[in-house]
């Protein structure tokens, strides 16, 4: 763990959130999800201690790549600040996701030394993590019923990995216990996106404070088509918290992977793909888009025309 982080994670551990109360809810979840990375039997030992589980996983890292262990500190340490400060204000599911992209982008900032002396060491020559923000709406006007709707884009470009580019087109929802998905939403994120199209849960329950937990939206097709006379179909904390991952654990085993999401051979492919998309309706949910680079910096210019020009 950094020890910039340690007074953040520590405040997590204390009031038993976060990691802490989804691992307690489904511990052989947690338990599958972070030692099948290290290489460990499922059913060995610690199982009946999830707290100790999740203290190894934010001291040692996820135990698949030293310089993606730095990358997932940050995605959690975003989390942990998501979950202790943003949350409790009860804030809608646009200023949280404001609040995540924020996060996400400071944390990234606060590794990137970190980041750096760790690849001259591995590599013997300097990597970068970096973060970039696109608006797509530029200004414009987007309906209220868009939500906290985002693309995210991700870039790993290290000598000893293969090079992936992958993307997502997220919806943010808000749970509190349960909370109802509209059915008209869910058929436009997958019609535009296919594959790429997920759902972001940002857990309201001030016992728990998960982070926020994502799936693919094919994860939900069975209760969207459950009842068809319906506008709108639920979910509930259970479901996802048995169904879903963390966005950070996410964010490095599955779409770091290409397990999730979909991927692209260039990174402009997927950035004006979700520029088009914006174009073709100016109401269109997705609105803003959040990028990642392991490894390589972004070059970012200003244009007239479109604000930024954002390149990999």
């Amino acid at each position: 763990m950094l020890p910039q982080f340690k007074q953040d994670f520590w405040l997590l551990s204390r009031e038993a959130k976060g990691y802490y109360a989804w691992a307690e809810k489904e511990r052989w979840r947690f338990h599958r999800a972070i030692w099948r990375n290290r290489g460990r039997c499922g059913m060995c030992d610690d199982i009946e201690d999830p707290r100790k589980l999740v203290d190894v996983l934010f001291e040692e890292g996820l135990g698949l790549h030293p310089l993606l262990d730095i990358a997932f500190e940050a995605f959690a340490r975003a989390e942990v600040r998501l979950a202790l400060r943003f949350i409790p204000q009860r804030s809608n599911e646009e200023r949280l996701t404001g609040h995540l992209i924020s996060e996400l982008e400071a944390a990234i900032h606060l590794v990137a030394n970190s980041f750096t002396a760790r690849s001259q060491e591995r590599y013997g020559e300097a990597k970068q993590i970096d973060f970039a923000y696109y608006d797509l709406s530029q200004g414009g006007h987007v309906e209220k019923e868009t939500g906290g709707d985002f693309g995210l884009i991700m870039s790993i470009d290290l000598p000893d990995r293969p090079k992936l580019i992958s993307y997502a087109a997220i919806q943010a929802k808000r749970l509190s216990g349960s909370t109802s998905l509209d059915k008209r939403q869910y058929d436009t994120l997958t019609g535009n996106f296919n594959e790429a199209a997920a759902y972001l849960f940002y857990d309201c329950a001030f016992d728990t404070l998960a982070p926020p937990m994502i799936f693919s939206a094919a994860a939900l097709t069975n209760r969207r088509n459950a009842k068809d006379e319906t506008a709108s179909f639920s979910t509930d904390q259970s479901h996802i918290f048995s169904e879903a991952l963390p966005l950070s654990l996410w964010l490095v085993t599955k779409l770091g992977i290409g397990k999730s999401g979909a991927t692209t051979s260039d990174f402009s492919n997927a950035f004006d793909l979700f520029r088009h998309q914006y174009r073709r309706n100016k109401t269109f949910e997705i609105s803003r888009l959040a990028m990642v680079s392991i490894g390589r910096p972004f070059s970012i210019s200003r244009d007239p025309e479109i604000g930024l020009k954002i390149a990999l």
